[in-house]
């Protein structure tokens, strides 16, 4: 009787040291997700700090390059530059003189700093909302990642309390210690039945690390290397502009343009890259409803006869069809292969958009040009991240290389398909394929 008394206690104390542990480890696990979270809003932070502080330089380079040409007929860094006001923003003047304080001109700039003020607001506030938004769900994203660790370590838990040879823990404790990063992709092989559990979970999860990790190392090397090519072209303008620039209109004119381009450029690729991001990070939301995949592509149809002047374009629809989907991200996705078949495609030739059933009844969208093709190389790598044929690498048209990339991402949150047939020199033709609406709704 004393001894199964015994065996009793034993029990109940250990089980409420397995309690303690449990709270103890999740309240670990939690500290260590926060501090995961706030070392990324703390990224955040800075990558829009220095993108905000890199639009207003250059909204004040074009400001003071353009006010100077449209009133002097030039640009020259040796006037003298300053601002009146009597304590009301929307009063302020902008007066430039010349070396000998003759002025120039002078004009008001006060409803313009107070709409730049204005909009620096909103966006200053969509910023806040967006780090606030990863502050408090970031924790519980970091945790969920986390996840298979807790598992392995509360199936670690349970065989630490099992009668089991300690040379396997050490077997398995080397293997882990010797794990080298260029040969993680053979994983971890002890042969041993009894640990083949623990291999097989720790191999899935080395692989997953493996896959993310050099998926997120190639993203973020192709996003830098994306972005130092317009920071470098207009860095260069600018020295060009500071040397020679000041008395030759042909070289001024040339700098502001390609300033400007650049920037549009570098604009449209941080987008890009958000909407990536977000996407990425499942804080893309869609808003899903029914609606005729006829009327959305005829919107888009609309749309490219009235900004593209340069090719033909025919419309075909056949029957009525709908889709389940958000419409706004389905003419994104839309856009994006037009404007990609738009610069492969000669000017004056067609580019045909189609929409009907697909062969099993399936709605469907067809975007098809004449353009330049893909070999079948390309195709297959046609919706990578920053991916560019060679034949267009070096091309002006050449994008930034996330178009397709955003537009299969699109497709796929649709439950949708793509289906390309292309031929260099012939063109190309994309069909995209969503899911019946009686399929989703059944």
């Amino acid at each position: 009787m004393k001894t199964k008394k015994k065996e009793n206690k034993n029990k109940d104390r250990k089980n409420t040291d397995n309690k303690k542990n449990k709270s103890f480890d999740t309240v670990r696990v939690t500290s260590i997700a926060r501090k995961i979270s706030l070392n990324n809003v703390g990224r955040m932070l800075l990558a829009y700090m220095g993108m905000d502080m890199l639009l207003l330089l250059i909204l004040v380079a074009v400001f003071v390059i353009g006010m100077d040409l449209q009133m002097t007929g030039k640009f020259s860094i040796s006037y003298n530059r300053e601002f009146f006001y009597n304590r009301d923003l929307w009063k302020v003047g902008y007066i430039v003189s010349d070396t000998t304080n003759n002025i120039l001109y002078q004009v008001p700039i006060g409803i313009w700093l107070g709409l730049l003020r204005i909009g620096g607001l909103i966006v200053l506030a969509a910023q806040i909302f967006d780090l606030i938004t990863m502050a408090f769900s970031g924790t519980t994203q970091v945790r969920r990642e986390l996840r298979p660790l807790n598992q392995i370590a509360a199936r670690a838990q349970e065989l630490s309390e099992m009668a089991f040879d300690e040379t396997k823990y050490h077997n398995l404790e080397n293997a882990i210690t010797n794990l080298k990063v260029e040969a993680m992709e053979n994983g971890i092989q002890m042969h041993d039945k009894e640990l083949q559990g623990i291999e097989t979970a720790l191999n899935g999860l080395i692989e997953r690390i493996r896959a993310s990790y050099k998926q997120q190392t190639q993203f973020v090397s192709d996003a830098s290397h994306e972005l130092r090519t317009p920071i470098a072209v207009i860095q260069g303008y600018v020295n060009m502009l500071d040397r020679w620039g000041k008395e030759d209109t042909a070289i001024l004119e040339e700098s502001i343009e390609a300033i400007k381009n650049e920037a549009n450029h570098m604009q449209k690729l941080v987008e890009q890259l958000l909407f990536l991001a977000r996407g990425d990070s499942n804080r893309q939301n869609l808003d899903r409803k029914i609606h005729r995949l006829n009327n959305i592509m005829r919107e888009v149809y609309e749309e490219s006869l009235m900004i593209d002047e340069k090719h033909r374009y025919r419309f075909e629809e056949s029957g009525v069809v709908q889709v389940y989907g958000d419409s706004d991200m389905l003419k994104q996705s839309a856009r994006i292969l037009i404007d990609n078949a738009a610069k492969y495609t000669k000017q004056g030739e067609e580019i045909l958009i189609r929409v009907g059933a697909w062969k099993d009844g399936a709605p469907f969208y067809g975007i098809q040009d004449s353009g330049i093709g893909m070999s079948q190389e390309d195709v297959s790598h046609a919706f990578d991240r920053f991916y560019r044929a060679d034949s267009v690498r070096n091309s002006k048209t050449g994008g930034t290389g996330l178009g397709l990339s955003i537009a299969k991402w699109i497709v796929d949150k649709h439950q949708g398909y793509y289906d390309i047939i292309s031929r260099e020199g012939l063109g190309t033709r994309f069909s995209v394929v969503f899911p019946a609406v009686d399929e989703l709704h059944s």
